[in-house]
């Protein structure tokens, strides 16, 4: 139970409501799983409360600052790359943002966790979204890949070693650049990659977006997990840094507005290991968020 959350101070008698709520609905296994509004009502997500993730959607609502800096880049008839979509948390906000005019690339290579994005999708009724069942690398092919149950699917990863939980499965390898029709690199604004240390691979087989396009790009940089794939913080920036890419942390202010502020060494520790990359930080500017 989190009583840090601001539910608690600005609902506190609704909070303790639904989490009392949760912990008799998760005692019964047919009431375990249910249907909450997300992202201030716009859209709804099934939260399966035998998760943290879950419980948090059902007790408080999902409140968090990178989600918040995709939903204001986005605009409609943009495409959006969700690159580790799992149930849909970024799919769902770019969905709403882009519009039916727009579209979303949902990639997914965990097959438990796909089919709990793909009910929050058909929940929405979203067209615009097209989910890709691969992991980003690259290049093309198989790999092995560690999956866990859902509630840690978000730590689901290549390049598994011995000696870990959870089980291994054989998933298919494909590019970023594979992934969009020159249509749609036209109108990518934004990539975000959570790929638990894949994520320079990702961007090695972008070259051709990289190029043509310099998206914004949201980059989780871990770097133990980046090791383990072989990559480091510094070889993201050194990939980076020729197409004109600065980095910047996210976060929010008091007001809950999302606020970047430069990041010069991205390798350093940090409690917020998501890193926002642009070639034009006006334009993050231009639409609410602050740049200090």
């Amino acid at each position: 139970m989190n009583f840090d959350d601001p539910a608690w101070r600005s609902a506190p008698l609704r909070t303790g409501f639904r989490v009392a709520k949760s912990l008799a609905r998760r005692a019964v296994p047919r009431l375990s799983r249910a249907v909450v509004p997300y992202d201030d009502g716009r859209s709804f997500i099934h939260a399966d409360l035998h998760t943290p993730l879950g419980l948090i959607l059902y007790r408080y609502g999902h409140r968090d600052a990178d989600i918040d800096l995709v939903g204001r880049l986005l605009a409609a008839g943009d495409v959006f790359v969700d690159g580790g979509a799992n149930v849909g948390l970024f799919t769902l906000v770019a969905a709403e943002r882009v519009g039916a005019t727009g579209k979303v690339i949902a990639v997914e290579p965990g097959r438990t966790v796909r089919l709990r994005l793909l009910e929050n999708i058909v929940l929405n009724h979203l067209t615009q979204v097209e989910v890709i069942p691969l992991a980003l690398s690259f290049a093309a092919g198989q790999a092995s890949f560690r999956v866990f149950e859902v509630g840690g699917a978000g730590l689901n990863h290549l390049a598994p070693s011995d000696g870990e939980d959870g089980g291994v499965e054989t998933v298919g390898l494909t590019t970023l650049d594979s992934l969009l029709i020159p249509h749609d690199i036209g109108r990518l604004a934004l990539i975000k990659l959570d790929l638990e240390g894949a994520e320079h691979d990702a961007l090695r087989g972008a070259g051709a977006i990289l190029r043509e396009r310099q998206p914004d790009l949201l980059l989780e940089i871990e770097p133990a997990h980046l090791q383990r794939m072989g990559a480091s913080a510094e070889a993201v920036v050194e990939l980076l840094s020729p197409y004109g890419y600065s980095f910047f942390r996210t976060g929010r202010d008091a007001h809950g507005v999302p606020v970047l502020t430069p990041a010069n060494r991205i390798s350093e520790s940090s409690q917020q290991p998501n890193v926002f990359a642009t070639v034009d930080p006006q334009r993050a500017r231009s639409r609410g968020i602050v740049i200090r």
